[in-house]
C-alpha cells in the first residue's frame, strides 16, 4: 500500500478503520473524514499532505520495542533483588524508567540506534559499526533537570529494516493505519498515533519483541558523559559547525556521535554494580570530578 492507495480509499471506509483501532474524535483529519462520511460515504475526502513521510511516528514502533524489551527482560529481572521499577512515561519528562533501591534511582531514557551513519569514519572519525548519535539539546536538557540520567541505547543497525518489513507486511485495519498516521498529523495526532500503537502491539507484541537482539546490544553512557564528549572532541558535533567538526555550517539537529566499543558499556554491567555495590556506586561515576586545566584566553 502507498499514499496514492490511501487517498483512494472512501471516507467511510477510513472511518471504519479508526472505529476499528478505538480511535475517536479529537484528531483534525479524522473529524474531517467522519463529517465527510455523512454526507458523501463512497467519495474519497483526504486531503493531500502537507509534508512528506513523517519519520517520528514510524520510530515509534522501534521506540516502543525497546523500552518493552528492556523493561521486561533486563529490568523486571532486579526486582527479585530488591529494586524497584518506576515508570515515567506518563510524566512526560527525560526518564522512561527509575531504577529505585535504598532511597536511591539510576534515572534511565531508552533509546535505539538503528540507522548506520555510512560517512561517520570521514565526518566524526569513527567507524559507521561503533558510532551512535545522541542530541545535544537533550543532553543538556536531561543534565540540567535530571543530572545522573543514563541512555540505554539499543543498538542494532539491522532492527529498522527488521521492523519496517514487519509493519509492510501488515493488513488490514494495522497496514491502512500504518500508512495513514506515516503521511497524516495535525491536530489530536500525538494521542491517535499513541493508540495505534497500543493497538498493534496488542495484536503483535510478541513477534514485534522478537525482532530485537540480545542483552549485549544495550549500551549505556550517562547524559554528563556525552557533553563531556561534546566539550572535548568537536568534531564528533557535526551539527555545530565549528571547525574540523564537519560541515561547517549551524543545522538543527546538533547531535553527539558517541563510540559504541569506547564510550558506552554493557547494561549487564551497570546491572550487576547496581546488584552488587549499590546504585550510589553508579552514580559516583555519573558525578565524578577531575582536576583538569583549561584554556582560558584573555584575547
Amino acid at each position: 500500500m502507498d499514499l496514492e492507495h490511501i487517498q483512494r480509499l472512501s471516507a467511510r471506509s477510513i472511518v471504519d478503520t479508526l472505529d476499528s483501532l478505538g480511535i475517536t474524535e479529537g484528531w483534525a483529519i479524522g473529524d474531517e473524514l467522519r463529517a465527510a462520511a455523512m454526507s458523501d460515504p463512497d467519495v474519497p475526502a483526504l486531503p493531500e499532505p502537507n509534508r512528506g513521510r513523517n519519520q517520528a511516528f514510524q520510530n515509534l514502533v522501534v521506540g516502543t520495542i525497546a523500552e518493552r524489551v528492556f523493561r521486561e527482560q533486563h529490568l523486571a529481572p532486579l526486582e527479585a533483588d530488591g529494586f524497584t521499577v518506576v515508570d515515567y512515561h506518563e510524566a512526560g519528562e527525560n526518564r522512561d524508567y527509575g531504577l529505585q533501591r535504598d532511597g536511591q534511582e539510576l534515572p534511565i531514557n531508552v533509546k535505539v540506534a538503528s540507522t548506520l551513519f555510512r560517512n561517520a569514519k570521514t565526518t566524526v572519525g569513527l567507524e559507521p559499526e561503533d558510532c551512535v548519535p545522541i542530541s545535544a539539546y537533550k543532553a543538556i536538557g536531561a543534565s540540567e533537570r535530571v543530572p545522573t540520567l543514563v541512555y540505554v541505547d539499543l543498538v542494532d543497525f539491522t532492527l529498522r529494516d527488521k521492523v519496517d518489513a514487519f509493519m509492510d507486511a501488515l493488513e488490514g485495519d494495522l497496514e491502512i493505519g500504518w500508512y495513514l498516521f506515516s503521511w497524516y498529523g495535525g491536530v489530536g495526532a500525538k494521542r491517535t498515533q499513541d493508540r495505534y500503537i497500543d493497538v498493534l502491539f496488542d495484536a503483535h507484541e510478541d513477534e514485534l519483541k522478537a525482532l530485537a537482539p540480545g542483552s549485549t546490544s544495550f549500551r549505556v553512557i550517562s547524559a554528563q558523559r556525552v557533553l563531556a564528549i561534546l566539550r572535548s572532541l568537536p568534531r564528533r558535533v557535526p551539527g555545530l559547525g565549528v571547525p574540523g567538526a564537519g560541515t561547517g555550517t549551524f543545522v538543527a539537529e546538533v547531535n553527539v556521535h558517541v563510540s559504541v566499543e569506547a564510550e558506552t558499556r554493557p547494561w549487564g554491567e551497570v546491572a550487576n554494580e547496581c546488584r552488587h555495590q549499590g546504585i550510589p556506586h553508579v552514580l559516583a561515576q555519573i558525578t565524578r570530578r577531575v582536576m583538569a586545566e583549561i584554556p582560558d584566553p584573555r584575547l
